[in-house]
């Protein structure tokens, strides 16, 4: 059996950058799902912007900037339907972690099978749906934003293994019913609020 001695404890440790990212990739992945849990919102863009200065990158520099700059079609969201506000909020950073490669998704979509969710679903939201109805329909979601307990507010995101692949993202709120459908930002055409969603959208 091998042992630690006191000069094994005090070498050099080569790998500790690899270590430090990997720790920073784990706290950014379980923060991001459940902000709520681990210092809200302002730790995960703590933990971007030190993710952000472990990669220097030519075009962002060793901060993080987000990829998405116009978020029109969030901000109206998020003015309506404040319950759901965190878990929309943890969404948009998570999509620009899966942009930066940093998210670790619970479910990558074949490319056939996340196109057809996209070309189908602002039209299949426009009808009342709850939660077990978006499972049913799509399966388990790529990534769970919120707390995960049925009943609880939480937006669903689907996507692809590339950084570039497209996002749809579904916002609920209490009760496990669906509010909103986001496939981008574009108000002319990215998004599809439900029939609970156009009540209280303003």
């Amino acid at each position: 059996m091998s042992t630690v001695t006191h000069a094994d404890t005090e070498r050099p440790t080569p790998d500790a950058p690899t270590d430090r990212r990997s720790e920073l990739l784990d706290s950014l992945n379980e923060a991001v799902r459940q902000p709520e849990l681990l210092g809200g919102t302002a730790a995960v863009v703590e933990l971007l912007n030190a993710l952000a200065a472990t990669e220097p990158d030519d075009a962002r520099g060793t901060a993080w900037i987000p990829d998405t700059t116009t978020r029109t079609v969030s901000a109206l969201l998020r003015d309506s339907f404040a319950e759901a506000d965190p878990p929309l909020v943890a969404s948009q950073y998570g999509e620009d972690a899966h942009r930066r490669g940093w998210l670790r998704l619970d479910r990558a979509l074949g490319e056939e099978e996340l196109r057809e969710l996209l070309d189908r679903v602002l039209d299949w939201a426009e009808d009342k749906r709850r939660l077990a109805d978006v499972l049913g329909e799509f399966g388990p979601p790529s990534v769970v934003y919120g707390d995960p307990a049925p009943d609880a507010p939480k937006t669903l995101c689907y996507t692809g293994e590339e950084r570039d692949a497209p996002i749809g993202a579904f916002h609920f709120g209490a009760g496990g019913v669906l509010y909103a459908v986001r496939i981008g930002e574009n108000l002319l055409g990215d998004w599809a609020l439900t029939p609970a969603g156009r009540k209280l959208f303003h």
